[in-house]
């Protein structure tokens, strides 16, 4: 017996188990984390994750929605530098709700969030519909009830059951994020029938290298997009026969277009592209979460702000804790109003004046 237990233990030392799926997936998001920290010139993850201020309200959300649900933090600069940005940029639709979702991602609840919600769903087509429900499936406020927006999206499938931009054939990027955002409401028997049919129509639409075809062109972004669709929905992308082509999976797509130095090209033979990349992070990432039976939009609203935010629009005061100077092109367009609103009420007080003293 004692003979067994140390072959057994030698045996374990020298073939080691290998790693999980949930380790493979968090490893590969955590490459492509490493190569956008070298990349950017810093010397860690969280320097790095500091730096993205510097395109808050451009393009550093979809890193942060990454970054966040896989439990990184010190996103307070960042919330910041949105903030700011916002308060100086006029944002609408889509764009609007993405910063909306970067602040939650970011785990700071700006009042930003609640005026998106109202205000930008509808206002730019099908999108605005997919990531305004996002939003409320956050938690964020509306005159939209979740279910209702959910039911409303699930009627605007095209003929062949999918979901599009335009006309009545389905894309598949579209459709994708349609599905990942319909994904909370999956009990609801209306909302079950468009799922289903969406799915049949992106089985319909996988080619036979796994990938997907948007605008004439396989490419990363419609596979990852996929992947982190049948994500939210249960899906194991890896092993659902109707998600397998040839032996291949829409995440076998998505590494087809890894590149050497860790970041991914939009198609075969390109150039590293900075929307396949963090759609790759989304889909590692996803797939992570997947095995914590978790979604990659699975936010709550945070309960607060980080310490010393100033919301949009706020005023800031300057590091020496003393009000900021005064926005000059403000300062003058607020005297100009008070100049005429001074003569306003002189002209009308001169004929009053006048008339008492005839």
């Amino acid at each position: 017996m004692k003979k067994f237990l140390s072959l057994l233990i030698c045996a374990l030392l020298l073939f080691p188990f290998a790693p999980t799926a949930e380790a493979s997936y968090r490893s590969e998001a955590e490459a492509i984390i490493a190569h956008k920290t070298s990349a950017a010139g810093a010397g860690s993850t969280q320097e790095w994750i500091s730096s993205l201020a510097d395109t808050a309200g451009t393009s550093a959300e979809w890193y942060v929605i990454a970054l966040a649900r896989l439990g990184y933090s010190g996103f307070e600069s960042y919330a910041q530098a949105l903030a700011d940005y916002l308060g100086e940029k006029t944002v609408r639709g889509t764009n609007a709700q993405r910063c909306a979702l970067g602040f939650i991602a970011a785990g700071c609840k700006s009042e930003y969030i609640e005026e998106t919600a109202k205000n930008s769903i509808g206002s730019q087509g099908i999108m605005s519909y997919i990531w305004g429900l996002m939003l409320l499936s956050c938690g964020a406020e509306s005159e939209y009830a979740p279910e209702a927006l959910a039911a409303e999206l699930a009627a605007m499938r095209t003929a062949d059951g999918g979901f599009a931009l335009s006309g009545d054939t389905a894309n598949p990027d579209v459709t994708a994020m349609a599905l990942t955002a319909l994904a909370p409401y999956r009990e609801s028997a209306e909302i079950s029938e468009a799922i289903e049919s969406a799915l049949l129509c992106l089985s319909a639409m996988q080619t036979e290298s796994g990938g997907y075809i948007s605008y004439g062109a396989e490419n990363c972004e419609s596979a990852a997009q996929v992947t982190v669709a049948l994500c939210a929905l249960g899906i194991y992308p890896e092993s659902d026969a109707r998600f397998i082509k040839n032996g291949k999976s829409a995440l076998d797509s998505v590494r087809s277009f890894a590149l050497a130095g860790g970041g991914y090209a939009h198609t075969a033979g390109g150039e590293e592209s900075e929307m396949a990349t963090v759609q790759a992070l989304h889909a590692f990432t996803a797939m992570h979460l997947f095995e914590k039976g978790e979604s990659l939009f699975g936010f709550e609203m945070p309960a607060g702000v980080p310490g010393g935010f100033y919301d949009v629009g706020a005023e800031k005061p300057n590091e020496n804790g003393e009000k900021a100077p005064v926005n000059v092109k403000n300062a003058v367009c607020i005297a100009i109003i008070a100049v005429c609103a001074v003569g306003i009420i002189v002209t009308a007080l001169i004929p009053t004046k006048k008339k008492e003293e005839d």
